[in-house]
C-alpha cells in the first residue's frame, strides 16, 4: 500500500517540465524567456527585433530579426478542456482480494461534458472475484477536488478528483462450471484518483472501492477453506456450500479519456 501511495503524491511532481525558452545565436544558447518579437516591416527596413531575458546572466539580448537565430518558446502549462459535447473513457487495471492477488478489470464508459451536473456517463465493464465474473452496467460521475484555484485549474497539468460508479452486475462463471448457480447484484465503487492532460486526452489513476453483492453455489471443494473468503451464512447439507453476501475489495485502475 505504501508504495501506492507514493506513486500518487510523488509522481505528477517528477512529471512537471523545467524548461524554458531559449535562443541560439552566433554559436551560443542563451536560456530565459521571450520578451518580445517584431518582424521586418517592409516600409522601415530597420525595424524588427527579438527581444530576450538571460536568466543565467539576467541581462536582455536584442537581437534584429534579418539576423540568423534559432529561437524555441516553451509551451504554456494549460489544461486541456475538452469542448465537445460528449467524452469517452477506457479503464483497466485490478481489484484486490483479502490475500493482494489481483484479479483484472476493464471498463467503458461515455458520458457528457458538463461540470455542473459533474460530467455524468453511463458504463459497461467486466470483473473477477471468486472465479465469478461479473458485468457491471452503471452511473459514473466525477468531481475535481484539487487545484481549488480557477487560476490554478487552468495552468496545472494534473487534477485531483474524486468519482462514484453504481449500478448493477450480472454474475456468471461463463460456463466453467466451478458453481453450481452464481447471481450477481447492487455495484459500487466510489474513489479518488489523479488525472494528467496529454494533448487532446486526460490519463488517469484511480484507487477505489468496490462493493459486489452476490449469490453462490457450490460444492465443498479442498480448496475452498484457502482461496475463498469465508461463506455468509453456510450451508454444509449434501456437501453444498451457499453464500449471499458482498465482496468487498481495492481496485486501481488506468484509464484515457478522450
Amino acid at each position: 500500500m505504501k508504495r501506492y501511495f507514493f506513486i500518487l503524491f510523488f509522481l505528477p511532481f517528477s512529471m512537471i517540465s523545467q524548461n524554458r525558452d531559449y535562443v541560439i545565436f552566433e554559436g551560443k544558447k542563451y536560456k530565459g524567456k521571450l520578451l518580445q518579437y517584431s518582424n521586418i516591416d517592409l516600409s522601415f527596413e530597420n525595424y524588427g527585433h527579438l527581444l530576450f531575458f538571460d536568466k543565467k546572466k539576467q541581462d536582455t539580448i536584442k537581437i534584429p530579426s534579418e539576423l540568423i537565430y534559432k529561437l524555441k518558446i516553451k509551451k504554456p502549462n494549460q489544461f486541456f478542456e475538452f469542448d465537445k459535447k460528449s467524452w469517452n473513457n477506457i479503464e483497466m487495471g485490478f481489484n484486490f482480494d483479502s490475500w493482494a492477488v489481483p484479479h483484472g478489470e476493464l471498463f467503458f464508459s461515455k458520458g457528457i461534458v458538463n461540470n455542473k451536473y459533474l460530467d455524468p456517463g453511463l458504463g459497461l465493464g467486466i470483473f473477477t472475484v471468486d472465479l465469478i465474473n461479473f458485468f457491471p452496467i452503471y452511473l459514473t460521475a466525477s468531481y475535481d477536488i484539487l487545484p481549488t484555484n480557477k487560476n490554478d485549474k487552468e495552468v496545472s497539468m494534473f487534477r485531483v478528483f474524486s468519482f462514484t460508479n453504481i449500478g448493477y452486475s450480472i454474475g456468471t462463471d461463463l460456463g466453467n462450471e466451478d458453481y453450481i448457480s452464481e447471481s450477481g447484484g447492487f455495484y459500487f465503487n466510489p474513489g479518488i484518483g489523479i488525472k494528467k492532460s496529454s494533448g487532446t486526452k486526460h490519463l488517469s489513476l484511480r484507487f477505489g472501492y468496490l462493493l459486489q453483492k452476490y449469490k453462490s453455489e457450490h460444492n465443498f471443494w479442498w480448496w475452498d477453506e484457502i482461496f475463498i473468503n469465508g461463506p455468509f451464512g453456510s450451508n454444509f447439507n449434501d456437501n453444498i456450500i451457499s453464500r449471499n453476501g458482498s465482496f468487498r475489495r481495492m481496485t486501481i485502475t488506468f484509464g484515457i479519456t478522450f
